[in-house]
């Protein structure tokens, strides 16, 4: 087998070796019997996206944080009506604590009712986690 390898090594134990590539790989194999021959190059894995168009420059943030009783969600760039938008709120111990429909570009969310502590803000699009931010209520 002839290869070129961008980077990589072999590593091997007790139980057994593994060779491993990182980058681009060319391999040819030319079998022993009834001459088998394989060619290929290593395909970059293509993940899956929220579909969201690229020449948009979607930035979502939380601000005051620190807050003493509440925080805006901001959500600059992201189209309204792309997919269905809202958010959670958790406590550390990952209970549910409050959850609503982000409707506007900029959503503000009451903090006044809870005690000081770090909370979790997680945001969704179509039930997909988009972003979360710590929060930190004094």
């Amino acid at each position: 087998m002839t290869s070129l390898v961008a980077s990589g090594s072999t590593a091997s134990g007790t139980s057994g070796s593994v060779t491993y590539t990182i980058g681009q790989v060319f391999y040819t194999y030319i079998g022993e019997s009834v001459y088998n021959v394989a060619q290929g190059i290593q395909h970059q894995q293509t993940e899956k996206t929220l579909g969201m168009p690229e020449t948009s420059r979607a930035e979502l943030f939380i601000f005051p944080n620190p807050t003493t009783d509440y925080v805006n969600l901001s959500l600059n760039g992201l189209e309204l009506d792309y997919g269905k938008k809202h958010y959670k709120l958790y406590d550390m111990q990952g209970r549910l604590l409050k959850q609503n429909t982000i409707t506007e570009s900029e959503t503000p969310i009451s903090l006044s009712t809870l005690g000081s502590a770090i909370y979790i803000l997680t945001v969704y699009i179509d039930d997909q986690v988009l972003k979360t931010f710590k929060i930190l209520k004094r």
